[in-house]
């Protein structure tokens, strides 16, 4: 009964998944960029577009300086525990001068607001008495 299955599953596999594609006929964004084959092809040229775009947007001409938009990023990258982000996000950051203790900050940060944040919520603080706190806090800093 086991040979049985077995040998239906791999019907059920299509022809399609064996064969090797030469790339012909895929539009040339998918060549470009090996991150363009999780797309759908009608999708990749599109999204090679967007992606160097908001890419420069953000990280090169942005209102925020390259090496802290990738600090901000590592941060970001850490809290949604996305280890490609991780991993990308460092190399690059590195790549313009971002330091080992720079970048352990950025995951401290991620680190302590999640932590907070899970205090206020488990607690139900409320974010009127949040509010009232916060101001105070900003009317010491523009005291100083």
């Amino acid at each position: 009964m086991r040979t049985f299955f077995l040998v239906a599953s791999l019907f059920l596999l299509p022809a399609t998944s064996f064969a090797q594609d030469s790339g012909k006929g895929k539009p040339a964004a998918t060549k470009k960029s090996p991150f363009y084959t999780m797309y759908p092809s009608n999708l990749a040229a599109a999204a090679e577009a967007y992606f160097g775009q908001w890419n420069k947007a953000l990280f090169k001409t942005g209102p925020i300086a390259e090496k802290q938009a990738r600090l901000a990023a590592i941060s970001a990258s850490a809290a949604i525990r996305c280890e490609y982000c991780i991993t990308a996000q460092v190399l690059l950051a590195k790549s313009v001068g971002a330091t080992d203790d720079e970048i352990k900050a950025a995951i401290q940060i991620a680190a302590e607001v999640s932590r907070f944040s899970i205090l206020l919520y488990g607690n139900e603080f409320g974010q009127e008495k949040l509010k009232t706190i916060v101001e105070t806090m900003t009317k010491k800093n523009a005291k100083k």
